[in-house]
């Protein structure tokens, strides 16, 4: 059987070391994917209510997933542990910026952690899957604890399973991804290049909605690839937002309200799209200029 701990081994990890493995998935409203694509995981997972990694010289970091299972995104060294009084006020943070797990995680923290991420394991990151032994196994234990074994190694570039229209929320970081890679994120392609639709771009900075809709040749996927090419997708007030502050476009968030037949013409999917607009009121309130 090969396990996360013989695999790790065959890429220089020193496996006789004193190692924890730990399984992030967070249930207080915080996304852990969310935070790893926006940069924001390492300052997390720094942050510790409890004495987690006390003892280790290393620390393997995984996201929960489905099925009990977890996908690992890198191996760190504890390098020290300070005790400390809750989680730190913007402006002491090392972003240069507020985090946006603030009032959901980490805000009786008593112990930082200085973790250093090692290389040599980039080729992993992200694509190996492992089991993981459910609640029995709690969230972070010693590695030799449970096999863990492999149970994948994704393709490099896939990004995640598609979990049907009505289950999309992607941010803008997976959109482009899946987007710049159709054949190894295939399913996502066809899916998105069959239909057309109604869909809901979220600021999820002030909370404020576009809804656009897609028709014609490559459906929903041939529409959001223009997102992805200059951001606002020529529409007004999404382009003047980000030409004022273009990082905003990591707080964009994509949905899909509705999914129409692929020969809709574009002045029936523009109907439905009306109709979005005036329930949502997307139009007085939001980010729609016609």
């Amino acid at each position: 059987m090969l396990t996360i701990k013989k695999m790790l081994g065959l890429y220089g990890l020193d496996v006789t070391e004193r190692i924890k493995i730990a399984r992030h998935q967070d249930t207080r409203d915080v996304n852990v994917h969310e935070l790893f694509y926006n940069n924001e995981f390492e300052l997390y997972q720094s942050y510790q209510e409890k004495d987690r990694f006390k003892g280790c010289k290393y620390l393997v970091s995984c996201l929960g997933i489905n099925n009990n299972q977890a996908l690992f995104v890198g191996v760190y060294e504890v390098k020290n542990t300070y005790k400390v009084d809750g989680f730190p006020p913007a402006n002491e943070l090392p972003l240069g910026k507020d985090v946006s797990f603030r009032g959901k995680a980490k805000l009786e923290s008593r112990y930082r952690y200085d973790l250093e991420k090692l290389i040599g394991f980039e080729d992993l990151e992200r694509r190996l899957v492992i089991s993981w032994s459910g609640v029995a196994q709690g969230w972070c234990v010693w590695l030799d604890t449970y096999p863990n074994e492999v149970v994948q190694l994704l393709p490099k570039g896939f990004v995640k399973d598609f979990p049907g229209y009505y289950d999309i929320n992607l941010t803008f970081k997976e959109l482009k991804e899946i987007i710049s890679d159709p054949d190894v994120n295939r399913t996502w392609y066809k899916s998105l290049s069959s239909v057309g639709g109604i869909y809901l771009i979220l600021d999820t900075t002030d909370g404020m909605q576009y809804v656009g809709s897609a028709s014609g040749k490559e459906g929903l996927y041939g529409r959001w690839k223009k997102y992805v090419e200059n951001g606002h997708g020529n529409n007004k007030k999404l382009k003047e937002i980000l030409e004022k502050e273009p990082e905003r476009i990591h707080k964009f968030k994509y949905t899909i309200l509705q999914t129409l037949p692929a020969a809709l013409t574009p002045r029936e999917a523009i109907r439905e799209e009306n109709k979005y607009k005036e329930k949502l009121g997307t139009r007085a309130f939001g980010l729609n200029s016609n």
